[in-house]
């Protein structure tokens, strides 16, 4: 798993090319070209959330290695297969300014972390995520871009029932 991007692969979660009411958002993926993190965005609670659907590990594992959700600060948490897992959440469509979506947050796994978020519409086919602790001035900034589809798909175990939470924290 790349410690780098999981964080910013939230970012694939949001469309800006039609920025209106979450509940008419369609599911899309979207990817992190450097991290090769995938996620399908969808409409969640009337805002936008995004799960994690395909990524790239960066080590070599045996087979049947399941990443798990282990830096959560939920200890009860920790055995969660990444798979599935919701990494974005509540991010409404600004009143402020078109193309930009705002008031979410992000979960990293890598650290066990959420953070605040805000996601601006570059094109039709990108977006960038600005994730931040207390103002997005203290932050970073991935770019995302848009997928036709998930080309592959994690799966989660069949032992290991588990439901994405609308907060991970």
């Amino acid at each position: 798993m790349r410690k780098s991007s999981p964080i910013w692969l939230a970012a694939v979660v949001i469309s800006f090319s039609e920025v209106g009411r979450a509940a008419e958002y369609q599911s899309q993926f979207w990817k992190n070209d450097e991290g090769g993190w995938v996620v399908e965005s969808r409409e969640c609670d009337h805002t936008l959330c995004a799960f994690l659907v395909d990524y790239r590990l960066t080590q070599q594992h045996d087979p049947g290695y399941v990443p798990r959700d282990a830096k959560n600060p939920d200890p009860t948490r920790r055995e969660r297969p990444l798979c599935g897992l919701q990494l974005i959440g509540g991010f409404k469509a600004s009143a402020r300014k078109a193309g930009v979506w705002d008031s979410g947050w992000i979960y990293d796994p890598d650290s066990g972390h959420t953070y605040s978020g805000t996601i601006t519409q570059v094109d039709a086919g990108t977006v960038k995520l600005r994730g931040y602790l207390g103002i997005p001035l203290f932050g970073r900034t991935l770019i995302l871009h848009r997928q036709a589809d998930a080309a592959r798909r994690c799966q989660v175990p069949p032992s290991n029932e588990h439901s994405p939470d609308r907060r991970n924290r």
